[in-house]
């Protein structure tokens, strides 16, 4: 039985921050219904409109990481692969590591990429605070719901978010998913209580703020507490000049992923603003309950993808590509298979709410609309397989097919919403992502296996 279980686990991929990763999501699974009751219960329909406006609005953010974050997880992946290759070297000339002017310059490596990637994102999330707040003011500005002083607080929670966002990628690259992962989950709990708390307290959209506010506080705590002493070890290290260069070896994969990350934001994730603004409030509320539910769901299926993109791109970074490419084949079919598992279950629940209480299936989209939400969340998902493994050979990201597919979807989606509202978004989000996306973004991940870059 014992080695049955093994053997699962094994074809699973299951590892301890897999582990991690699945109880943050199962964790958003489990509290999602309770989260739900409670805006339900503390929240009218527009305020429940407004809420997951606002959640949209932070969600801008999109704009300002610009897929970055991942690039700096594929470069600290490769960095840490070389250092702990002179280490093993090291330790066998029985020399100190910090002896070896090879160790010293890959250390140098990091060492500007941690201080080059902090200059970056503390822009970003000074220019962030400034838009969203102007954004959200403009969006938001016809609603009759006191959101303005509780938005206004929520958007500095997020900035800070943002500026602590680059340490924490770069230690999941070097080897601390672990303890990454833990304290995501520790997020999550902390945050669910937080607004749990608040809307039980009466505090409405005021816990939009603690949320944000509490899970920022534990991304500084991993940052300057918990993981203080490795980034204290880079920033002592003697004047060594490295061979990194920001323009030369993260601007050409910086600025693709930027213009996909921010295709795909405004294609797929203004869902309910569109709503919002071009109907209404109450309009909006069962297209946000539910894509808190979908989003869930979809997250799930990523962990996997998620926490074995560092493990990949090691591999690559020591040029094991067998070893990579068995992982990612095995890792790409059992977060399909949940992801279609998981909306299977989304559309029953839907189809049974209105037999479980009366009213309650109008806080939700119905079992139709959920079906076309789950043929565009497929799409999106193996072109996010496809490119999180192109991301982990440090090759440049797929951007005509991604904006082939992501263009086209948007204007499907903001057209329709704005015609046949949530109807319109749905129908464009499917449509747009299977017939373009889908097609256009496999074609060229199979030429790139093909081309000279993969074969190598």
């Amino acid at each position: 039985m014992n080695e049955m279980l093994r053997r699962m686990l094994h074809q699973l991929q299951w590892d301890r921050t897999l582990g991690y990763a699945l109880g943050t999501r199962f964790w958003q699974a489990f509290s999602g219904p309770i989260t739900i009751v409670f805006l339900i219960e503390a929240l009218s329909l527009s305020e429940q409109g407004i809420y997951y406006s606002i959640v949209s609005i932070v969600g801008i953010q999109a704009y300002f990481e610009l897929g970055l974050l991942n690039v700096l997880v594929s470069q600290s992946s490769h960095v840490s692969a070389k250092l702990a290759s002179l280490n093993e070297n090291s330790s066998s000339l029985n020399e100190k590591p910090s002896e070896n002017p090879e160790w010293l310059r890959a250390a140098a490596r990091m060492r500007d990429l941690i201080k080059a990637s902090g200059r970056w994102f503390g822009w970003a999330a000074a220019a962030y605070a400034l838009i969203a707040i102007g954004f959200g003011w403009l969006t938001l500005a016809d609603s009759d719901t006191s959101w303005r002083i509780p938005f206004l607080f929520t958007i500095p929670a997020a900035a800070l978010a943002i500026a602590l966002a680059p340490s924490l990628s770069i230690l999941e690259g070097a080897g601390f998913r672990d303890t990454i992962y833990r304290y995501r989950l520790l997020q999550m709990v902390i945050g669910s209580v937080a607004v749990w708390t608040t809307l039980l307290l009466g505090f409405k959209l005021w816990s939009l703020v603690f949320a944000f506010f509490t899970q920022t506080l534990v991304s500084a705590y991993i940052v300057l507490v918990v993981k203080r002493d490795f980034f204290s070890t880079y920033d002592k290290l003697p004047s060594t000049e490295s061979t990194f260069g920001w323009m030369r070896e993260v601007v050409p994969v910086q600025w693709r992923m930027a213009l996909i990350t921010a295709s795909f934001h405004f294609a797929t994730q203004f869902f309910t603003i569109i709503v919002c603004k071009f109907h209404s409030d109450a309009e909006a509320a069962p297209l946000g309950m539910t894509l808190s539910i979908s989003s869930a769901i979809q997250m799930v299926a990523l962990s996997w993808i998620q926490t074995k993109y560092p493990l990949v791109a090691t591999h690559h970074g020591k040029g094991d590509r067998e070893t990579a490419g068995a992982l990612w084949r095995r890792t790409a079919i059992v977060s399909t298979v949940l992801l279609c598992l998981g909306f299977v279950a989304l559309t029953v629940l839907t189809y049974c709410l209105p037999l479980i209480r009366d009213g309650l299936g109008q806080r939700f989209l119905t079992p139709e609309q959920v079906i076309f939400l789950a043929i565009g969340a497929l799409a999106n998902h193996i072109a996010a397989v496809q490119g999180f493994y192109v991301l982990a050979m440090k090759a440049k990201p797929l951007l005509k097919a991604s904006l082939i597919g992501s263009i086209p979807t948007a204007i499907a989606v903001w057209v329709g919403g704005f015609y046949f509202s949530t109807n319109g978004v749905l129908i464009g989000y499917a449509l747009g992502m299977a017939l373009f996306l889908t097609p256009a973004h496999t074609w060229a991940y199979l030429k790139f296996r093909k081309s000279p870059t993969f074969i190598q």
